[in-house]
């Protein structure tokens, strides 16, 4: 008897909900009940299965910002970009979920338009590495500066070689939170616009080679400009007296203090190319169309950050000129990186060789 009973025991093929024999409409869903005939009866574990896939939870919480994400497409928070728990892929594959809409700055944008690419960079992804990027340059640059006042008063910040030393660290400091990013994200260092293939590499070293001779003529004819108007009394926020009194101080200085230079800023240098070229070139480049643009936008707030950080409007000229080449340089190479770390590292070392010449 008790086992008649077991037989004519219904469940909704539509949410799994157990079922009199009298009931026309699922009292679970309140969908109409679909008859069976015994030869199709299925157990309850199978008809279990049948759920509707809206039943299935898949919000996570973003353990950056706290938001919750509902989605099977990402895989980082679109709000922070924080990565996100792995949704298991068996329940990714039950729920068949179409990619959807993220609400965002009160309008809705598709999913997908947040996905981020291990070889490119997203707009605000992009942007967000760079401003991070600048918080650590400046950090570095005040705790140094602070520093040398703390311990010396202001008479301990002039210049000397210790201190010219000690104000590369900054920009060698500049680009490990991009590597960090690009290592903690699992992404290609192509993103950066470092590339694999031996004769790209090759075709950059030989440009950058090529191009540092335009960085150099900008900065003999830059010096050229500075002393001759000095020689009509024109010595605009001390420039030429500046000039003249760092090459001093490295002629003066011990062969070992002048080899530390060049490391640093060689590694300073490659740091630099790596944020403005690697980032934020490769950032706007997605922006504008435009190259002119973005060569000339990413000059601009190069020499606007060096322009608050070592307030000499005269220099402001040659930074702008000077990074309007390396940007003309890493376009002719298609966002070849290496052509531009050959050209700023040699022209920064061909800087200190003309000081010995």
């Amino acid at each position: 008897m008790a086992q008649d009973n077991k037989t004519k025991i219904k469940y909704c093929v539509y949410c799994g909900e157990d079922v009199g024999n009298n009931e026309a409409y699922c009292p679970g869903c309140g969908k109409l009940i679909v008859k069976l005939k015994e030869s199709e009866n299925i157990e309850n574990s199978q008809i279990k299965k049948l759920v509707s896939p809206q039943k299935i939870d898949i919000s996570r919480k973003c353990s950056g910002c706290g938001s919750i994400v509902n989605s099977t497409v990402l895989n980082q928070c679109p709000i922070c970009d924080t990565k996100l728990e792995n949704l298991p892929e068996a329940k990714k594959r039950s729920i068949q979920k179409k990619p959807g809409l993220i609400f965002t700055n009160k309008k809705l944008e598709p999913e997908q338009k947040f996905i981020l690419k291990s070889d490119s960079w997203t707009v605000k992804e992009g942007l967000s590495v760079f401003t991070t990027s600048v918080y650590v340059y400046i950090i570095a640059f005040f705790l140094i500066y602070f520093l040398l006042v703390f311990q010396g008063g202001a008479a301990s910040t002039s210049p000397n070689i210790q201190n010219i030393l000690l104000s590369q660290i900054p920009e060698v400091l500049f680009s490990i939170y991009p590597l960090y990013y690009i290592f903690s994200k699992n992404h290609k260092f192509k993103k950066l616009g470092f590339y694999k293939n031996t004769r790209k590499i090759l075709t950059g070293i030989a440009i950058g080679i090529i191009g540092v001779f335009s960085l150099v003529l900008v900065n003999i004819l830059f010096n050229s400009l500075v002393s001759t108007l000095a020689s009509i009394g024109l010595d605009f926020f001390g420039t030429s007296a500046d000039l003249v009194a760092q090459t001093q101080l490295l002629r003066s200085e011990d062969f070992i203090w002048i080899f530390l230079l060049i490391i640093l800023i060689g590694l300073g240098a490659l740091s630099s190319e790596i944020v403005y070229r690697g980032v934020l070139h490769n950032t706007l480049k997605r922006k504008f169309d435009n190259k002119i643009y973005v060569i000339l936008l990413v000059a601009l707030i190069y020499s606007v950050l060096m322009l608050i950080l070592y307030p000499n409007p005269a220099y402001f000229l040659l930074n702008f000129l000077g990074f309007v080449i390396i940007g003309i340089i890493y376009e002719v190479t298609n966002g070849n990186i290496y052509s531009t770390i050959v050209a700023n590292v040699l022209y920064n070392l061909l800087l200190i060789i003309l000081i010995f010449m």
